[in-house]
């Protein structure tokens, strides 16, 4: 049998995710394979931030509760494999290798009749179905019409995290164009969840999809009351709909996905997932995401983020800003795609103290560090995300903030050291 490395080089690496025959073959495929989607239940999240914390949020209280749980999650960091976990552990590279082999025999195709997330959206809804999972959750990895992750029949809960402006030139360029392709999750019999704060162009586009899909119930987390008590650098104590909750995970942002995560569970209590929200309290006070203003060091406070569009920097920044005492420096290392709103970005980074830009490690779709540069006045150019790290950890105070933040393939680099 073909290893894990040679069956991943043969398959298609174009990214394809504007096609919407894509996900027709994909259904087909997933018909032939005897519906394996339908061997658990699935949380369904798409949005343009926040899919990641919710998620590992909600898989995290289901497993407390007792359930197996599987979880994908797109972007991957840490290597690919880490995209499919089954209870907290990702997919051995040998039992993906097997999988897969396993579905192609099963096809009759080779790797090159799908891209490397679509084949690892067989793999891992496969390998669930195999390992009998109770629930999975599943982050759409771009909008939702045409993404891989759509192949599957009706989701029971449908999220739809913060929508702002991302992927323009396949997705629309207008949050309402956005939302409305996100809104292609939502099937017959999904339960729909909204996260707080969506524009209001983007609730109307998801209550109607609602309706018009044929969804049971829209619940909107705005109606969560939050109220901070206390936030330092180790965490923000709040108050959730009245219920004292400690929130690992830092930032506004994080309190909003908590927001949304509470809406979920309420509908999973009442459906007997879980038996009241105390999972969910203990999922937020221990989930710490790789990647989302991770701590890496003290002193200086140095974090690591994936703040790779306008609407996740943005929040990061203040973030940090308001943590800060007086006097304290934001010292940034940055990189980002090419495909993204680099001038927006730019300009947020312009903010910092002190910025120094480096080039991603994605082999089409990085900007390059010098092409940053000249939209960052300032900012000066290094060899690498670690020669990046290193510079700003050497000029900062013991009570400056180091950032290193951008694209996934950026922070990867880190965390793959």
């Amino acid at each position: 049998m073909a290893t894990y490395e040679q069956l991943r080089a043969a398959m298609d690496h174009e990214m394809r995710a504007a096609d919407p025959a894509r996900v027709s073959a994909l259904k087909a495929a997933l018909a032939t394979l005897g519906h394996p989607d339908r061997a658990f239940r699935i949380i369904h999240l798409a949005g343009t931030n926040g899919k990641g914390s919710t998620g590992a949020f909600l898989a995290a209280a289901l497993t407390h509760a007792g359930a197996l749980v599987g979880h994908f999650a797109s972007p991957p960091l840490g290597g690919e494999l880490n995209q499919t976990k089954l209870a907290g552990r990702a997919i051995p590279a040998a039992t993906y290798a097997q999988t897969l082999t396993a579905i192609q025999t099963q096809l009759g195709v080779t790797g090159a009749a799908f891209t490397t997330f679509e084949w690892d959206v067989l793999v891992s809804l496969q390998w669930y179905a195999t390992q009998h999972a109770d629930w999975v959750v599943l982050e759409a990895g771009l909008g939702g019409a045409t993404d891989a992750t759509n192949a599957i029949d009706a989701p029971a809960l449908a999220i739809f995290t913060h929508i702002a402006l991302d992927h323009t030139a396949i997705l629309g360029p207008t949050v309402t164009a956005i939302a409305r392709n996100k809104a292609a999750i939502i099937k017959p019999g999904t339960t729909v969840v909204i996260a707080p704060h969506q524009e209001p162009a983007a609730r109307a586009v998801l209550a109607e999809a609602a309706t018009v899909r044929g969804a049971t119930a829209v619940r909107n987390a705005a109606t969560i009351t939050a109220a901070i008590q206390a936030a330092t650098f180790a965490g923000t104590q709040l108050t959730l709909a009245g219920q004292p909750v400690t929130l690992r995970m830092l930032g506004g942002h994080q309190i909003d996905n908590a927001r949304t995560a509470w809406v979920a569970a309420q509908v999973l209590v009442q459906w007997g997932a879980l038996p009241d929200l105390t999972p969910l309290v203990h999922a937020l006070a221990t989930v710490q995401l790789p990647g989302r203003l991770q701590p890496l060091a003290d002193p200086p406070h140095t974090f690591i983020d994936a703040g790779h569009n306008p609407d996740a920097l943005a929040q990061v920044l203040a973030t940090l800003r308001r943590l800060m005492v007086p006097d304290a420096r934001l010292l940034v290392v940055a990189g980002f795609l090419a495909d993204k709103d680099t001038t927006t970005l730019a300009h947020q980074l312009a903010s910092a103290d002190r910025v120094w830009v480096t080039t991603p490690t994605h082999p089409t779709r990085a900007l390059s560090g010098a092409a940053l540069q000249t939209l960052v006045p300032g900012s000066q150019l290094t060899p690498s995300v670690q020669a990046g790290l290193a510079a700003a950890s050497a000029r900062a105070k013991p009570t400056d903030v180091v950032l290193v933040t951008g694209s996934f393939y950026l922070i990867g680099g880190l965390l793959n050291d």
